[in-house]
């Protein structure tokens, strides 16, 4: 049996609402040469059924007797997919038709270890497609010619969004490497990133946004921030010892962001101090912080 080119990788938990979406936004591609590997986390509503009632050979679906998380279901799917590339697909999202088409030309011309996606935003709870932040559209790399090796453009890697789903993975190369996910509940994606640029050594990118990542429909529990934030930075900073000045000043604009969300939580506030040097971390008691809390809490709520 012919390697498929792609192996997507959706991994489901408790998204009956989307994940039927999802799965047909890549079975309606116009691109045939993929594996879809659908891992159902152990979901408690009625996913799982919506996905058995989706007869389709393409489908490789994956019962977890137990819910650990979806670090541990990528994990599974690392070890068992056989395409050339990876792709991870969250299962609220969607991607638009073209996407893995145009995917397969770039990447059957440059052969790379990592291929960037844009993306473009759906805010649920306001019914509204926006276009993300311009470096989000990798205003910082789309001048540069592809493919591009690692220190063509070293700093603007790090200015690339990190999000794990907006990427194409050299299979091959996740292996050689044993670059997995960390057991996480939140922030997997970032260490997992931050080894993905230390390791990485040719890059490309797409310029069309298929990816449509959806946002402002699920809350995410303050105590799971406190608890795998942290960790999740402390395993990034194992990846970035070359780049330990961007890692900082990234590191710290994250935990501003969430220290704001999660209502000046001390235990975030103080972690912070101690994990960034030089002074990077807002004042709690300033009056711009608390405008930026007043901020978010209209625009997203508590989180």
């Amino acid at each position: 049996m012919k390697r498929p080119f792609f192996s997507i990788v959706i991994t489901a938990y408790n998204s009956e609402k989307y994940i039927k979406q999802c799965i047909f936004s890549v079975l309606n591609q116009n691109f045939g040469e993929y594996e879809l590997i659908i891992i159902d986390d152990c979901s408690s509503d009625n996913t799982l059924k919506v996905i058995e009632k989706i007869n389709d050979e393409r489908i490789k679906l994956i019962k977890l007797s137990e819910n650990k998380g979806a670090a541990n279901a990528r994990n599974i799917a690392i070890n068992m997919c056989n395409g050339q590339y990876v792709f991870f697909l969250d299962s609220d999202d969607y991607i638009e038709n073209g996407m893995l088409k145009d995917v397969y030309d770039e990447l059957l011309r440059t052969n790379v270890d990592v291929l960037f996606c844009p993306y473009f935003v759906f805010w649920e709870n306001k019914n509204k497609y926006k276009f993300s932040n311009p470096q989000y559209r990798l205003d910082k790399i789309k001048k540069l010619p592809r493919p591009f090796g690692k220190n063509a453009a070293k700093e603007k890697l790090f200015e690339v969004n990190y999000e794990l789903c907006t990427k194409f993975y050299k299979r091959d190369f996740l292996l050689k490497n044993a670059i997995n996910f960390k057991a996480l509940l939140f922030g997997e994606d970032l260490p997992f990133y931050w080894e993905i640029l230390e390791k990485a050594q040719s890059f490309s990118y797409i310029k069309g946004q298929y990816y449509c990542y959806r946002k402002g429909h699920k809350g995410i529990n303050t105590s799971t921030i406190l608890e795998y934030l942290p960790l999740a930075l402390k395993y990034s900073k194992t990846h970035a010892k070359e780049n330990e000045k961007i890692f900082y000043e990234k590191s710290a604009k994250m935990l501003n962001f969430w220290i704001i969300k999660a209502g000046f939580n001390k235990d975030l506030y103080n972690f912070a101090m101690n994990f960034c040097p030089n002074n990077k971390i807002l004042n709690i008691n300033s009056t711009i912080a608390r405008f930026k809390y007043s901020m978010s809490l209209k625009l997203f709520g508590k989180i």
